[in-house]
């Protein structure tokens, strides 16, 4: 290994341990994938895998879900706050609770201390999300708890194994309060696998080129994300902009919730002002802590290079004002399980912002609807009680260089859809179609992409189901940008056995009977400038492919018309002195 006079690592040689780093946690993912039990997991990849330094800052993560992104060291560092003198090697920790900086009590934490020398030397982590921990309702979740007490088991930071040994007595706490025990426990050995692979490649960067270098290129890979993500900012205008956005209601039927973000940008740094967001709600829609700061790394990210690497270094140069007792910043103990929704709408809030400061990067709205359906269900192959969870996407916005993807799981998801082959195997359910929607994109010189329609048919036996969507009402549809037009709000509809339409909240738990259907239909993603500037090719192309239905033309949402009224999204910037205003304002 060689250094410099200041002590740092030669360029080689860092980028040879940076690499090995993230190849580690990629590795680690790897065996997430093969060796999980569980759907959630397995095949819609809704888990994250990192490596971390001595003191908890992450260092190395491997590309999964952005709603993790910056979000798993606070549950690091409230490890060491609670263990840093009670820790042995051997010891993993196993953590969910959303005031001990995770996310909420689906996604499960599974840490592992790495020691050189009977001395603590960095960390490997995971997070998965369970599809059940547990709770009032099967699958965890619900718009309508209150307090975080109903939702499932919560866990502070505490010893999954003991010096190698799993401990029995967590095990039991965890098995008797989890609706599918045999999956939740090969998820939870299956995250520690992942770990301590994660530790073996460790150890192996560490032999190869020396503790101190190992220890110096964590250092180093800080300092150079924050370094890139500062020139990356200075190359931007200075400016300041605002905007805003609406929840459809509190998660309980009440009025909408406001998102509310101020950004400023000058020089190398950005103030995030948040402070102008609801106080938090009596549902569950609000975001512990670690969520809002993951959704600040991700506007950081996609707004100077996404395809940077991202660790704790890129927070050292963003400012966030939150005040406790926010939705976006709850004082326990507020119910948080479907806080992604509100993420969702955050990160729309601050690209529109973003957007606003410079319109060179400006980028119509997708969809925030994060459509969570969960199934009390028994397995047609085993006969187990089981629980289905499923996430639909929907369309993103479109943008100067293009139209908007079809039927994603946008922002700050990665998650697929449970493929139709999986969902009937494990699940006594039928997905009846899985599809895009035609004509439900806004249209412009660049289309927003397609929502997606899918039905479920329940089989067998009464079932129950929690589902809860956003943008449901149309003036919180994804909106267009520079002239483009609105896509369309999301629909949720059940059907009885006979075919007749319930009526029903966006955000509800019920008991259906077999033969009833479900059907999910969601927003499609906001058009980019003029529709009447589209080219005829892709005009011809649009037609033939079936995207546009023969009456959009003559819809306000799809014309580049915005919709009034006390709801509707707002944005106002100015830019070094300059008012510039790339989306028309309301009245």
């Amino acid at each position: 290994m060689r250094g410099t006079p200041s002590g740092r690592l030669d360029p080689v040689t860092f980028e040879l341990i940076h690499a090995a780093l993230l190849s580690a946690a990629e590795e680690m993912g790897a065996v997430m994938k093969r060796s999980t039990y569980s759907p959630i997991i397995r095949e819609m990849d809704d888990f994250s895998c990192a490596i971390f330094a001595a003191n908890g800052d992450l260092v190395a993560q491997a590309d999964y879900i952005p709603a993790q992104l910056g979000a798993m060291s606070l549950v690091v560092k409230s490890t060491l706050a609670r263990w840093r003198n009670a820790m042995r090697p051997g010891d993993v920790f196993i953590a969910n609770h959303p005031y001990m900086g995770c996310m909420h009590t689906p996604d499960i934490n599974i840490l592992m201390p790495v020691f050189l020398n009977g001395r603590l030397f960095a960390w490997t982590g995971t997070t998965a999300h369970h599809v059940d921990v547990g709770g009032v309702n099967p699958g965890t979740e619900g718009a309508h708890l209150r307090q975080l007490y109903a939702e499932g088991l919560v866990l502070p930071p505490v010893r999954l194994s003991r010096s190698g040994h799993e401990d029995p007595d967590i095990v039991a706490v965890i098995t008797n309060n989890v609706r599918d025990p045999l999956s939740t426990m090969s998820d939870l050995r299956a995250q520690r696998a992942a770990c301590d692979l994660g530790r073996r490649r460790l150890e192996e960067a560490v032999e190869r080129f020396g503790p101190h270098a190992v220890r110096r290129a964590f250092a180093q890979a800080l300092d150079h994300v924050e370094a890139a993500a500062r020139a990356a900012l200075r190359h931007l205008p200075d400016g300041e902009a605002e905007a805003e956005g609406f929840m459809d209601d509190d998660g309980l039927g009440g009025p909408p919730t406001r998102i509310h973000a101020r950004l400023r940008k000058h020089a190398d740094r950005l103030s995030v002002d948040l402070s102008g967001s609801a106080p938090q709600v009596a549902g569950a829609l609000n975001v512990p802590w670690a969520s809002t700061r993951a959704v600040v790394v991700y506007l950081l990210r996609a707004m100077t290079d996404p395809s940077m690497t991202t660790n704790d270094g890129i927070l050292r140069l963003v400012d966030i004002v939150c005040p406790l007792g926010s939705v976006l910043n709850p004082a326990p103990p507020a119910a948080v399980s479907v806080r992604h929704n509100t993420c969702q709408r955050l990160a729309e809030v601050l690209v529109r912002a973003a957007s606003a400061i410079w319109p060179e990067k400006a980028v119509a709205s997708g969809t925030v609807t994060f459509v969570g359906v969960n199934l009390d269900s028994i397995s047609p192959k085993t006969g187990r009680p089981s629980v289905m969870g499923d996430v639909v996407g929907g369309g993103t916005g479109a943008h100067r260089d293009g139209d908007g993807l079809d039927g994603v799981d946008t922002y700050m998801s990665n998650v697929g859809l449970v493929p139709v082959e999986v969902g009937e195997a494990e699940y006594s359910v039928r997905i009846r179609r899985t599809e895009l929607i035609p004509g439900s994109q806004g249209l412009g010189t660049y289309e927003g992409g397609l929502g997606i329609r899918r039905e479920y048919e329940i089989l067998g036996f009464p079932q129950t189901l929690t589902i809860y969507a956003e943008q449901t009402d149309p003036r919180f549809a994804p909106c267009g940008v520079l002239g483009g037009g609105d896509g369309s709000p999301t629909r949720l509809r059940i059907f009885d056995p006979e075919g007749r339409e319930l009526e029903i909240p966006t955000k509800t738990t019920l008991t259906l009977a077999p033969g009833s259907v479900v059907r999910v239909e969601t927003s499609g993603g906001g058009g980019y400038g003029n529709p009447a500037r589209r080219d005829p090719l892709s005009r011809q192309a649009d037609a033939e492919d079936g995207r546009v239905l023969l009456s959009s033309g003559s819809s306000s949402r799809n014309t580049g018309t915005r919709r009034a009224g006390a709801g509707a999204s707002r944005t106002r910037a100015s830019r070094a002195g300059r008012e510039s205003n790339p989306q028309p304002s309301d009245p």
